[in-house]
């Protein structure tokens, strides 16, 4: 995603880099430098790098208008399988999956745990909402929810 000649003030996600300094003995002074949990930049960000359209992602998706939209800028937060339905709908890979659920302050997809590990298997074969949604239907665990039945 990022280049090497990209600036410090980029806030370069990088985790192996942090982790060493967390072995430090203080604790480190420039933690926004490695850190972005501005929701709304992180999200701009990777609709800018790939193109697409938050309206378009959205409806992939399945969410309502309104609520994906202040999901994606950060004005609302919403349930774990919200941010999974939006990576699923935006093509994510399971590493930038697991960064918007670290931005969004969801927890990570284990895949120990046998729906996580659904829903891992969806994302590394570029499964879309429908498909993941009859994957997690057949194996017998709840599909991710988008909230359709709430209303």
């Amino acid at each position: 995603m990022r280049s090497a000649q990209d600036k410090p003030s980029d806030k370069p996600l990088d985790t192996t880099r942090m982790q060493e300094r967390l072995k430090g003995d203080r604790f480190p002074q420039d933690w926004d430098e490695f850190l972005d949990d501005n929701i709304r930049a992180f999200f701009d960000a990777l609709l800018n790098e790939t193109g697409q359209r938050k309206s378009e992602v959205i409806r992939k998706a399945n969410l309502p208008r309104a609520y994906g939209y202040q999901l994606m800028d950060g004005r609302r937060r919403g349930k774990r399988d919200y941010y999974l339905l939006i990576a699923l709908a935006m093509s994510l890979d399971l590493k930038m999956t697991q960064r918007m659920l670290s931005v969004t302050q969801c927890g990570a997809l284990h895949p120990l745990i046998k729906r996580d590990a659904a829903v891992i298997f969806a994302i590394n074969h570029a499964y879309d909402n429908i498909k993941t949604y009859e994957l997690m239907c057949s194996l017998g665990l709840a599909p991710l929810d988008d909230g359709a039945d709430n209303g």
